[in-house]
Protein backbone atom coordinates (compact mmCIF):
# COMPACT_ATOMS: atom_id res chain seq x y z
CA UNK A 1 0.00 0.00 0.00
CA UNK A 2 1.28 3.47 -0.88
CA UNK A 3 2.14 5.85 1.93
CA UNK A 4 -0.40 8.60 2.49
CA UNK A 5 1.15 11.98 1.85
CA UNK A 6 1.19 14.24 4.91
CA UNK A 7 1.04 18.00 4.54
CA UNK A 8 0.51 20.97 6.81
CA UNK A 9 -1.62 24.06 6.20
CA UNK A 10 0.05 27.17 7.59
CA UNK A 11 -0.22 30.94 7.23
CA UNK A 12 2.68 33.40 7.20
CA UNK A 13 2.51 36.89 8.66
CA UNK A 14 3.86 38.11 5.29
CA UNK A 15 2.43 35.78 2.61
CA UNK A 16 5.28 36.61 0.21
CA UNK A 17 8.04 35.82 2.73
CA UNK A 18 8.33 32.16 3.77
CA UNK A 19 10.79 33.20 6.49
CA UNK A 20 8.24 35.42 8.24
CA UNK A 21 6.58 34.08 11.39
CA UNK A 22 3.49 31.93 11.10
CA UNK A 23 0.16 33.24 12.34
CA UNK A 24 -3.16 31.65 13.22
CA UNK A 25 -5.40 30.20 10.52
CA UNK A 26 -8.26 31.66 12.56
CA UNK A 27 -10.50 30.53 15.37
CA UNK A 28 -11.91 27.02 15.24
CA UNK A 29 -15.21 28.39 13.91
CA UNK A 30 -13.45 30.65 11.37
CA UNK A 31 -11.40 27.69 10.14
CA UNK A 32 -14.50 25.50 9.76
CA UNK A 33 -16.28 28.28 7.82
CA UNK A 34 -13.22 28.80 5.60
CA UNK A 35 -13.05 25.16 4.50
CA UNK A 36 -16.80 24.54 4.25
CA UNK A 37 -17.19 25.93 0.68
CA UNK A 38 -14.65 23.31 -0.43
CA UNK A 39 -16.88 20.38 0.57
CA UNK A 40 -14.80 19.78 3.70
CA UNK A 41 -16.56 19.23 7.02
CA UNK A 42 -16.56 17.16 10.16
CA UNK A 43 -18.89 14.22 10.36
CA UNK A 44 -20.40 15.63 13.60
CA UNK A 45 -21.37 19.19 12.69
CA UNK A 46 -23.86 19.55 15.52
CA UNK A 47 -21.18 18.78 18.11
CA UNK A 48 -18.67 21.28 16.73
CA UNK A 49 -16.49 18.60 15.21
CA UNK A 50 -15.35 15.10 15.92
CA UNK A 51 -12.93 15.19 18.82
CA UNK A 52 -10.72 12.40 20.00
CA UNK A 53 -9.01 12.12 23.38
CA UNK A 54 -6.31 14.62 22.35
CA UNK A 55 -8.83 17.38 21.58
CA UNK A 56 -8.26 17.20 17.84
CA UNK A 57 -11.03 17.94 15.36
CA UNK A 58 -11.15 15.94 12.13
CA UNK A 59 -12.58 17.25 8.85
CA UNK A 60 -13.20 15.19 5.72
CA UNK A 61 -12.99 16.48 2.16
CA UNK A 62 -12.44 15.25 -1.40
CA UNK A 63 -9.43 12.92 -1.21
CA UNK A 64 -8.21 14.33 2.10
CA UNK A 65 -8.57 14.38 5.84
CA UNK A 66 -7.74 17.54 7.85
CA UNK A 67 -6.91 17.43 11.54
CA UNK A 68 -6.59 20.43 13.83
CA UNK A 69 -5.82 20.81 17.51
CA UNK A 70 -7.12 24.21 18.59
CA UNK A 71 -5.02 25.99 21.21
CA UNK A 72 -6.73 28.80 23.09
CA UNK A 73 -9.50 28.65 20.47
CA UNK A 74 -7.05 29.34 17.62
CA UNK A 75 -5.90 27.02 14.84
CA UNK A 76 -2.13 27.40 14.37
CA UNK A 77 -1.82 24.76 11.65
CA UNK A 78 -3.78 21.91 10.12
CA UNK A 79 -2.40 18.48 9.38
CA UNK A 80 -3.52 17.14 5.99
CA UNK A 81 -3.57 13.47 5.05
CA UNK A 82 -3.89 13.05 1.29
CA UNK A 83 -5.75 9.86 0.52
CA UNK A 84 -6.15 10.62 -3.18
CA UNK A 85 -3.85 13.33 -4.51
CA UNK A 86 -5.78 13.70 -7.78
CA UNK A 87 -8.83 14.83 -5.81
CA UNK A 88 -7.07 16.53 -2.89
CA UNK A 89 -4.60 18.87 -4.59
CA UNK A 90 -7.06 20.96 -6.64
CA UNK A 91 -9.14 21.44 -3.48
CA UNK A 92 -6.08 22.32 -1.39
CA UNK A 93 -4.79 24.86 -3.94
CA UNK A 94 -8.15 26.64 -4.13
CA UNK A 95 -8.50 26.51 -0.35
CA UNK A 96 -5.06 28.09 0.13
CA UNK A 97 -5.60 30.74 -2.52
CA UNK A 98 -8.93 31.77 -1.00
CA UNK A 99 -7.54 32.04 2.54
CA UNK A 100 -3.90 33.13 2.09
CA UNK A 101 -2.61 29.81 3.44
CA UNK A 102 0.35 27.71 2.31
CA UNK A 103 0.83 23.96 2.03
CA UNK A 104 4.04 22.44 3.37
CA UNK A 105 5.10 18.88 2.62
CA UNK A 106 6.09 17.47 6.00
CA UNK A 107 8.67 15.04 4.58
CA UNK A 108 10.50 17.38 2.19
CA UNK A 109 9.71 20.83 3.61
CA UNK A 110 8.62 21.98 0.14
CA UNK A 111 6.04 24.79 0.10
CA UNK A 112 3.04 25.10 -2.25
CA UNK A 113 0.19 27.52 -2.70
Amino acid sequence: MAKRRQLALIKFEDPDDPLSPTVSLGSTDDFARAIEPFNTRTDHESEGGKKDGSGSIVFYGPGLVLEIIPMDGQVRQALVYCQNQDFAFPVLYRLCKANGWKIQDIDSGQMFG
